[in-house]
């Protein structure tokens, strides 16, 4: 034999061709896949069990061997008899006569009297032909059954050996006292013969066995074989009882639909072909072709056993159902429930290679993968250089090749089997069961490293998902393959890639004790990534921020962030100090309040136009100019009026030379023109005529209803301001303009007498002085100067005519409702959890702005510039921002406080430092 005697095969493999090779050259048949009640078992673990024990005959001598071998197996108690006689069957049959040759390098009994009869009784190495006759077939089995720990009593070695019959060497009389003849039942003759009744004379009940009988014996009968006939008292019943020769068991299986899945298919082929030809509706022969009786498994077992089974159509038929049951009933659909699901979903999901690149994995179970094939996974403790075997692996479908039909439906079925485990691993039960497969992980990253194809985009958006889920119970090393598949997604101009790429890293080892490092990141990927705070994208902003939280704890990648792209930092601090308050909740409280005094306004006088306005208005012609002058000048106001002869008297001032309307039909066009206007007369010992619900304007407008220039220039002596220095409107120039230039004209020519020359040029007179009195300027002195005079006075005209509205109001003190004062204080909240604690974009640009301090206190000397610290670089433009944020939020003021105490200990120490290098450079000096 190729093994040499004494010695065990480990790898399973090997044992299992060795095995074959054995059977091949011995010429009995050979199951590489063991079947204890239907469920397949290792052939391997159970020849190591059975020779850890002592071998076949060792375990078959003691009691109860076999059954506690079907406890290894993890069968459970029931039918625990019938799956020890078949486990011990099994041995029996595939490997006995191995061991006696391999291992005891001996010559194992002949198949006729070893593989061709039960498993019963032991000593097989001493077994032959003339010890051991072929026994009946159910003698074998019921001594098996015993010898495997079954219902009846164990047999011993000499019960397992086929003895002879004991035959009567001697006749019993026939009215010894072991019989009592005349006491049985009288037998019945066979159908075959006479009945000939029982002539002997009945026996007396006083006659004593030692007294003489008193009647003579009847007269001898012809002699007969009484021995053989079964009338006879004498005949041996029980050494004459041949039982019913046994009859060959065979084993058939029962087609039932919960082990062939094609039974309903076949019943109803079958019953086809037996109906005529004229068949009747689909619905009602199929309702016909199910027995109402049974139901089948449920749709759970059914999905995993056409999973299962490797046939296309019923792992289309499971694939189709598991994405909705996934979906809606995940709490009922779980992992543990169900063994072999996630086994399954696995190796079908990675078809995927086998589609797009034409390479198929093969998953091994070996403990050592050295030396396997490139395309082997190693299921039970994850795959060495795996990334080195996919990046071997080639695509063979490119983005240009078309799809054919068959290739699109089978891409269709991967992707339903990835978005299976995808809706199963949310629910944690599922995602903890399932972490822990190696195969899980060695999936994941193969299908990170497909090729980018839009066609498997989805497939892979699922493992990321996939990914979102599992990554926090893993603890990974910047070597790991999976966290080296997942780092190249940083770069992807898939959103929804990205973010997910994101949030597998951010949660690397959350459920470890120890924090994961992340290192290795490419400095190009991290400037991206500070490029997305700018972006007004939430749920991209904060996966953003956590990953440099993550990224800026680790001191190493500072310093390589702060040598390479230092120049990026200004601005993103400036960033992150304006993410403290991000979607904040501003609540305003009140400090104090008084009520305000009320101040009467100051009632407007009625405006006069500009000389532009008034041509225009002269192009229109009655009613319609009166409407538009009405609009310009006035405005509604419910609580006001005005007198009709002061309405009429200024419109009749305008156009007296232009034929204006008459008196009374200009007061009812002043009500067609505002709709809360109405001419009213209020009696009284002078009655007076009003109309009520206008008022003059405070601003004029021109005919777009556009606010006009107004000239602020005090036209009262110094000496007749009132105390506090107010100017009243009514003393202010009442002149407007439609321009800033011809307003500026206006104030040089009237206001300040001064000429233009013949070019249009004005030309103050040298030697004479300048006193502005524009309102509210605070110009004390005269001006003396000549080119000061038309700059300081276009100062005072705005660009816009809407910027003097305030003023004019302030000055009229138009104050309608005035409110009382109020003091009040802002407060900002921002996100917290459901504890309380603070979360979200704030906190974190809050955490990242720390972890950067604390390095700039601690590790920052090497980047001082001209005798200013890194700490004073980054945070100096910021500190009245972060005091801001520190006054007025609520949520993150205690983390502020902490990060400008740490700004101002690293300042100082900064300082320190450097007065203790100039001394240094002083005594150098010296």
């Amino acid at each position: 034999m190729a093994t040499p005697p004494g010695r065990m095969i480990e790898s399973e493999e090997e044992f299992l061709n060795d095995v074959a090779a054995f059977h091949e050259q011995r010429g009995t048949p050979f199951d590489r896949e063991g079947k204890v009640s239907g469920r397949p078992i290792s052939l391997h673990k159970l020849y190591r069990l059975v020779m850890e024990r002592g071998g076949y005959d060792a375990v078959s001598s003691e009691r109860m061997q076999w059954r506690t071998l079907v406890k290894e197996f993890g069968f459970g108690k029931t039918h625990e008899a019938v799956m020890t006689f078949q486990l011990k069957t099994v041995y029996y049959k595939n490997l006995a006569a191995y061991e006696i040759a391999t291992f005891w390098g001996e010559e194992p009994p002949p198949r006729d009297i070893l593989e061709d009869v039960s498993a019963k009784g032991g000593d097989l190495r001493t077994r032959t032909r003339e010890n051991y006759p072929p026994p009946s077939y159910r003698g074998a089995i019921e001594s098996a059954m015993a010898d495997a720990g079954g219902a009846g009593a164990e047999s011993t070695e000499d019960d397992m050996q086929v003895t002879p019959k004991r035959e009567k060497t001697e006749l019993e009389e026939q009215g010894s006292a072991s019989r009592y003849p005349t006491r049985q039942l009288r037998q019945d003759p066979k159908r075959t013969q006479m009945f000939q009744p029982d002539t002997a004379p009945p026996r007396s009940r006083n006659v004593r066995a030692t007294d003489s009988p008193s009647v003579p014996p009847p007269s001898q009968q012809p002699y007969t074989n009484t021995s053989n006939d079964p009338r006879t008292p004498s005949y041996d019943w029980f050494d004459r009882y041949e039982p019913r020769q046994p009859v060959a068991l065979t084993l058939r299986q029962v087609h039932t639909p919960g082990n062939d899945t094609l039974y309903y298919a076949r019943k109803a082929h079958l019953k086809a072909a037996s109906m005529p030809r004229s068949l009747p509706e689909p619905q009602q022969f199929l309702k016909s072709s199910i027995p109402t009786a049974m139901s089948g498994p449920n749709i759970y077992l059914r999905c995993l056993l056409g999973l299962r089974s490797g046939i296309q159509e019923e792992q289309d038929f499971a694939l189709h159902h598991l994405v909705k049951v996934s979906f809606e009933r995940g709490d009922k659909y779980k992992f543990e429930g169900f063994p072999f699901l996630a086994e399954g979903l696995l190796e079908k999901a990675l078809e995927i290679t086998q589609l797009i690149c034409g390479v198929k994995w093969e998953i091994s179970y070996d403990e050592d993968d050295e030396g396997q094939p490139i395309n082997t996974l190693n299921a039970a403790f994850g795959t060495s250089n795996l990334l080195q075997r996919i990046q071997a692996v080639t695509p063979r479908v490119l983005d240009k090749d078309l799809e054919s039909a068959e290739f699109s439906e089978r891409l269709e079925k991967l992707k339903e089997a990835i978005l299976v485990l995808r809706n199963m691993v949310i629910l944690e039960e599922n995602a903890v069961f399932i972490q822990k497969f190696p195969l899980f992980k060695d999936f994941l990253t193969i299908a990170l490293s497909l090729p980018h194809q839009p066609r498997i985009v989805e497939f892979k958006q699922s493992a990321l998902e996939i990914t979102e889920q599992v990554t926090r119970y893993w603890e990974m090393k910047p070597e790991d393959p999976l966290y080296k598949s997942l780092l190249p997604y940083l770069e992807s101009e898939d959103r929804g890639m990205l973010i997910s790429a994101l949030r597998s890293i951010n949660r690397i080892g959350l459920e470890m004790p120890d924090a994961h490092r992340l290192t290795d990141v490419p400095l190009s990927t991290v400037e991206r990534l500070f490029s997305f705070t700018l972006l007004d994208d939430n749920e991209l902003l904060e996966t953003s921020l956590d990953f440099l939280y993550e990224y800026t704890a680790i001191p190493e990648n500072n310093t390589e962030l702060l040598a390479n792209s230092f120049h990026l930092l200004p601005n993103i601090i400036s960033r992150l100090t304006s993410l403290l308050l991000y979607q904040s909740i501003k609540h305003e409280e009140p400090v104090a309040a008084k009520p305000a005094p009320k101040v009467a306004p100051i009632p407007a006088a009625i405006p006069i136009i500009p000389p532009e306005v008034h041509a225009h208005l002269l192009q229109f012609v009655e009613p319609e100019r009166s409407s538009r002058w009405l609009r310009c000048c006035f405005e509604e106001s419910p609580t006001d009026d005005i007198t009709q002869i002061a309405i009429w008297q200024a419109y009749q001032g305008k156009f007296a030379q232009n034929n204006p309307v008459p008196a009374a039909d200009f007061i009812k066009n002043v009500s067609n023109t505002f709709v809360s206007a109405q001419a009213q007369v209020i009696n009284g010992p002078t009655p007076r005529f009003i109309i009520k619900g206008i008022k003059a304007r405070r601003i004029l407008v021109d005919l777009q209803g556009r606010p006009l220039f107004k000239c602020l220039w005090d036209m009262t002596r110094s000496d007749m301001q009132d105390q506090n220095g107010q100017v009243h409107p009514r003393n202010i120039c009442p002149v407007w303009h439609t321009k800033r230039e011809t307003l500026w004209n206006h104030i040089m020519t009237d206001h300040l007498k001064i000429e233009k020359t013949p070019e249009g040029r004005f030309m103050p007179k040298s030697g004479e002085t300048w006193i502005c009195r524009w309102t509210g300027c605070g110009r004390q002195s005269a001006l003396t100067k000549s080119n000061e005079i038309g700059p300081h006075f276009k100062m005072h005209i705005p660009r816009a005519a809407s910027e003097q509205s305030k003023i004019i109001h302030h000055l009229a003190q138009d104050v309608k409702d005035p409110d009382p004062i109020q003091v009040t204080h802002e407060w900002h909240y921002t996100a917290t959890d459901q504890t309380g604690h603070p979360c979200g974009i704030p906190w974190m640009s809050v955490m990242i702005l720390r972890n950067l301090a604390r390095y700039a206190s601690r590790h920052g000397q090497p980047f001082e510039k001209d005798g200013v610290g890194l700490n004073e670089q980054l945070f100096a433009a910021h500190r009245h921002g972060l005091f801001h944020v520190l006054s007025v939020s609520r949520t993150l003021r205690d983390y502020v406080s902490d990060l400008l105490m740490m700004i101002e200990e690293g300042q100082k120490d900064e300082k320190r430092g450097s007065k203790r290098g100039r001394e240094g450079e002083d005594e150098d000096g010296d």
